[in-house]
């Protein structure tokens, strides 16, 4: 495979990263928030002008007609300057759309969310569940027009920003995916509880699988991409440490070991970079392909805790306090790696998959 950009790539890609440093957030005197990303009305516009939520959907639907190695373009620049936003959650919530939805509610809930007018974001996850593509406790009862839903969906980051969700919910043994009307539903924070709330069906129970799964193989792309920018900014800030600060009237960079450990970090970040390629090409091929986004997934996340860890050690106090970025970068890299499955339930999905194939090759990590 080509991994080298072409020159509409590199223009989205300069174009993306001029925008994202306008809107990076700046560390003044302890003062960067902690906990989970609020959402800015004014970034998220200034994503939608540019066209970045609509990059990987089809014109006729409103989109951009670009495919998913544009949104790993995008998504590593918006995650190297710490640009926090509901990206990978409203590709996901519109990819679910696009593609379990029918011609009325294409018509009606893409437009207005791929030009950020409307916020619309999955509500996947369940309290006190493990993170599952199936629904367990949120039920659905009702049929056709008359479709009420019913139990908790927690965490829904950006929940109470949203206007819409996309809900996966249990019927009988299926899980089927419901529109919900932010209004209709008890948010708080990132909960959102349904009782009895009413919700329309997206798609039908046989169709609704296939969709979530590549939803959220969109999601898994997006949010590895934001790693590994986060992982590309984090690796020269270490390396410019070590090559600056003295210890004993020396560069700590003059320490074989430490400088060993900033080329281990380099060697995570490559194999992060040709990970996300590969699955980003993979998935403009065929979105519904899980096992590549479970593949992405492990070796970003791997790649990711290496990365953040070694970039705290390495910068001894410093690392850890308000002030300075890196301590911000570890701490999107291992919410990313509990974001739409964590590495272990990507290991679990690989391993069950072992029989389909004759030959193997095992993950590094």
């Amino acid at each position: 495979m080509d991994f080298t950009y072409d020159d509409e790539q590199k223009a989205l890609q300069q174009a993306v990263r001029d925008l994202a440093g306008r809107n990076a957030p700046v560390e003044q005197q302890g003062d960067q928030p902690v906990g989970p990303a609020k959402h800015d009305p004014k970034v998220w516009s200034a994503l939608a002008e540019m066209g970045l939520i609509a990059l990987p959907f089809a014109e006729e639907l409103g989109g951009a007609d670009a495919s998913a190695v544009e949104v790993a373009i995008a998504s590593a620049e918006l995650g190297r300057a710490r640009v926090a936003t509901a990206y990978a959650e409203a590709l996901v919530a519109a990819q679910a759309i696009a593609l379990a939805g029918d011609d009325q509610q294409r018509k009606e809930l893409l437009p207005p969310l791929l030009e950020g007018e409307s916020l619309v974001v999955p509500a996947l996850s369940e309290p006190g569940r493990a993170w599952s593509l199936d629904a367990y406790d949120v039920t659905a009862s009702g049929s056709d027009g008359d479709v009420t839903l019913t139990g908790t969906k927690e965490p829904v980051p950006f929940a109470d920003a949203a206007e819409r969700f996309v809900v996966s919910a249990r019927v009988g043994d299926k899980t089927g995916l419901f529109v919900v009307e932010a209004s209709d539903a008890e948010v708080s924070g990132q909960r959102v509880k349904l009782s009895g709330t009413p919700a329309k069906a997206l798609g039908t129970l046989d169709d609704a699988p296939a969709a979530l799964a590549a939803a959220v193989n969109l999601g898994i792309l997006a949010v590895s991409a934001e790693a590994l920018g986060a992982m590309d900014a984090a690796l020269p800030m270490t390396v410019e440490y070590l090559k600056t600060r003295k210890q004993f009237g020396v560069p700590l960079a003059a320490f074989q070991t430490l400088t060993q450990r900033a080329a281990d970090m380099y060697v995570s970040v490559e194999l992060a970079r040709s990970t996300v390629l590969f699955a980003a090409m993979r998935l403009a091929e065929d979105a519904g392909e899980s096992e590549t986004a479970s593949r992405l997934k492990v070796v970003t996340g791997q790649s990711g805790r290496h990365v953040g860890q070694e970039a705290i050690q390495l910068h001894g106090g410093i690392g850890m306090t308000a002030e300075y970025a890196v301590g911000h970068y570890t701490a999107r890299l291992t919410a990313i790696e509990h974001t739409f499955g964590d590495t272990r339930y990507h290991l679990a999905r690989l391993a069950a998959g072992l029989g389909d194939h004759q030959q193997v090759e095992v993950l590094a990590g």
